[in-house]
């Protein structure tokens, strides 16, 4: 697949390539388009979470107790990923 790139989307690719970062030019547009799924499911991700809060039901005002509740879990994740 042909795929033609602008003047500066050109440069960009390879200043990747000539600095190293990446062996060609298909490395970095492969790269590229990993990060663009990623993002496309990130969005998806981020969509269905609002979808599920509207879903839920009429809000109510966030207490001491659930920000405590909600430190505590970042806490506790954070302390999982550092232990990997």
């Amino acid at each position: 697949m042909n795929v033609p790139l602008s003047p500066d989307m050109e440069k960009l690719v390879s200043e990747k390539v000539k600095r190293g970062e990446y062996p060609d030019a298909a490395a970095v547009v492969a790269d590229a388009l990993q990060l663009l799924k990623e993002r496309d499911r990130a969005e998806d991700r981020l969509e269905a979470l609002l979808r599920e809060g509207i879903e839920s039901g009429d809000s109510t005002e966030m207490t001491e107790e659930d920000w405590e509740d909600i430190h505590r879990e970042v806490r506790q994740r954070h302390a999982r990923m550092k232990a990997k």
